[in-house]
This record gives structure tokens, C-alpha cells and sequence, in this order.
């Protein structure tokens, strides 16, 4: 299994697509800087919240759209390309090659939002600078970082099951990436439709916000800021969300690669 989890780790590393996205990531966090400097936005509170904010601008899109990336490269370029007919004729089981790539997705994510990141918090630092006698509250502000990333982490891990399931019905890696980027902006773009639906269950707070954060794009646009304000509705919704996605996409997506036909 090591074996096999080391084989596709360097498959993918081996991409030079891969290593332009991570050294992309730096410029898209001066992009997001220049963004607020160009809105006018306050250099002072920047200084104190640049990572988070960064992250919470190019989260539902950019990095989703990233993860769609993955996702085809991992799954549905090589049954495209024949190449997992030889992986088959080894000794590992399609179980053990299906848990392999999504623990290789999934770890790959965590590190592209890491440097991601810290990307962010250079970025900040060398153009939002603090001013001279300004008090830093680190642990709080570090603690609240953490839980942001924490959580955008989760949404993007539940994302990508979701994104597994339909690489796996796609026949081709631009049909699987379409198919992942038409959800994303139906997500954002018709988000009044299935509001308007949520509005009907305002006097059950759960039921509403588990109707509006039903779609991940929006809840990573608007719900985690919500639920680090402590909102426990929020937070029960998000969470059943985020489990519905990890259990549901995750076994259809395995079913669907352990097919006997799926290769022919």
C-alpha cells in the first residue's frame, strides 16, 4: 500500500502543471492584496486580518477550481488514457487504488492551502506593515487563523469527494473539470433560488441554514464566517453538510470505480 501511495504522490508531483500552481499561488496573493488596495481598503486592518480575508476571496472559487484540477488529473485523465488497466494487473486491489488517490487528493489540497497560506501572511507582511508601537495579539488572532483554515480545509475535503463522484462519471478530463466549475458557479450565481427556498424555514433555524448552506461553493463564501461567530445553527448545519457530502459523494464515487465495466 506504501507502495502504491508513493507511486501516485509522484505521478502527480511529476506534472509541471502542479509545480506552475504552486508557484502561482504567491502571485495570486499579491493579486488579492492589490485587489483591497485598489478597493481602499483599510492598510490597518488588512495588517491584522490579510490571511484570513485573502483566503475567504479566493476560497470558493479559485481554490475549488483547483481541486476540480486534482480531481480530473487523479481519476478521470487515467481512465481516459488506459492507465489504470496496468495498475490492475498488479497485486493491489481497486479499493487500495481508489483510498490511495483520495488520500493523495486530499493531502495535496492540505498542502496547496498551506502554501496558500503563508503566501498570504508574507504578502501581508511586506505590504500591510504594522504600525510602529502596535500591540500584536498573536494568540488570538493565531487561534482564529487556525480554526478559518481548519474549516476551509474540511469544506474543501468535502468538495473534493464530491468532485471524485463526478470524475468518475465524466468521460473526459474537461468534461469532468466543466461539470465541477458549472456547479461552482451555479452555486454563486443562482444562490437566490435556493435562499428564497431557506426563507420558508426561517422559523426553524437549523432547516434554513442547512438549506442555504447545502451548496459548498456558498457556505465557504458565507458560511464559515458565520460559523466562527459562534452561530450554533450555523455550525450544526455545516456540519451535517460537510458529513453528508464525506459519507454519500465518497461511496458513490468508490462504488462507481470498483465497477467491473467502469475500464471498458
Amino acid at each position: 500500500m506504501k507502495t502504491l501511495i508513493y507511486s501516485e504522490f509522484e505521478r502527480l508531483y511529476s506534472r509541471k502543471w502542479f509545480w506552475l500552481l504552486i508557484l502561482c499561488t504567491p502571485v495570486l496573493a499579491y493579486s488579492t492584496a492589490s485587489y483591497f488596495l485598489y478597493l481602499k481598503t483599510s492598510v490597518e486592518v488588512l495588517s491584522k486580518v490579510f490571511v484570513i480575508v485573502g483566503l475567504q476571496e479566493n476560497l470558493f472559487l479559485i481554490c475549488n477550481i483547483a481541486v476540480a484540477a486534482l480531481v480530473a488529473t487523479l481519476y478521470t485523465e487515467q481512465f481516459r488514457g488506459g492507465q489504470l488497466r496496468l495498475i490492475f494487473m498488479r497485486r493491489f486491489t481497486r479499493g487500495q487504488i481508489f483510498w490511495s488517490k483520495l488520500l493523495v487528493l486530499q493531502v495535496s489540497v492540505l498542502l496547496l492551502l498551506l502554501i496558500l497560506g503563508l503566501s498570504l501572511w508574507g504578502v501581508g507582511v511586506w505590504r500591510f506593515p504594522y504600525s510602529e508601537g502596535e500591540t500584536r495579539q498573536y494568540g488570538e488572532l493565531i487561534m482564529y487563523v487556525f480554526q478559518y483554515y481548519a474549516k476551509a480545509f474540511v469544506s474543501l475535503m468535502a468538495i473534493g469527494c464530491l468532485y471524485s463522484y463526478i470524475a468518475m462519471c465524466s468521460k473526459s478530463v474537461t468534461h469532468a473539470i466543466g461539470i465541477c466549475t458549472t456547479y461552482n458557479l451555479f452555486s454563486l450565481l443562482f444562490d437566490g433560488l435556493y435562499l428564497k427556498l431557506a426563507s420558508l424555514f426561517s422559523h426553524i433555524p437549523y432547516i434554513h441554514d442547512l438549506i442555504v448552506f447545502l451548496f459548498i461553493p456558498y457556505m465557504q463564501y458565507r458560511g464559515l464566517k458565520t460559523s466562527l461567530s459562534g452561530n450554533l445553527s450555523a455550525n450544526g448545519a455545516i456540519a451535517t453538510v460537510v458529513i453528508l457530502y464525506l459519507i454519500l459523494f465518497t461511496w458513490g464515487a468508490y462504488r462507481r470505480f470498483t465497477k467491473d465495466d467502469y475500464l471498458y
